[in-house]
């Protein structure tokens, strides 16, 4: 647990906000979980496009963000699929509990804090997978955006673009927005 309030960029430098934080760490009120546990949620956003490859001259990760809008902690999971597979076998998958207002960002594979500080990736990380990803949570009210990150060098050391992909309500169509 101690990864999660280490230094970093999304870590509070204000002594009172960061003791906060090791409050909610030692209470289990945001703490890692295992994904299976997380997947009692509800699925309650679809993310059309993921992607990450590391064996390629253009590397890239998607990075998944949720911020948990409900008054109590939330446990939240992300679930990564193949594009040619059913919702049943994802590739990969990670959960989080995460307290009230907070903001994690989930990720595919690891990536340098310089382009953005990761929480939460699923073990083994995602190296050679496309598809889409399903966040689920126990409470409904989260807020979710994503994006893929596409990188050049053997430490993502050089940022050659962004993408936003599109965030969808789980089992609702795209209104062509």
């Amino acid at each position: 647990m101690q990864e999660l309030i280490n230094e970093g960029l999304k870590v509070p430098r204000d002594s009172r906000a960061k003791r906060r934080l090791e409050e909610l760490v030692a209470r289990g009120e945001f703490e890692v979980i295992d994904p299976a546990a997380a997947l009692a949620g509800r699925p309650r956003y679809l993310v059309t496009f993921m992607r990450s490859l590391t064996g390629f001259q253009i590397r890239s990760a998607t990075v998944v963000t949720v911020t948990n809008q409900a008054p109590r902690p939330n446990p939240v999971s992300v679930s990564y699929f193949l594009g040619l597979t059913d919702n049943t076998s994802p590739v990969g998958a990670t959960s989080l509990v995460i307290p009230p207002d907070f903001t994690i960002d989930f990720a595919t594979r690891s990536l340098p804090d310089t382009l953005t500080a990761t929480n939460s990736v699923p073990s083994p990380e995602l190296t050679f997978d496309e598809g889409r990803a399903i966040v689920s949570s126990r409470l409904p009210q989260i807020g979710v955006s994503s994006r893929i990150y596409y990188t050049a060098g053997d430490d993502d050391e050089e940022l050659l673009a962004i993408t936003d992909s599109k965030v969808v309500r789980f089992g609702q169509a795209n209104h062509g927005d």
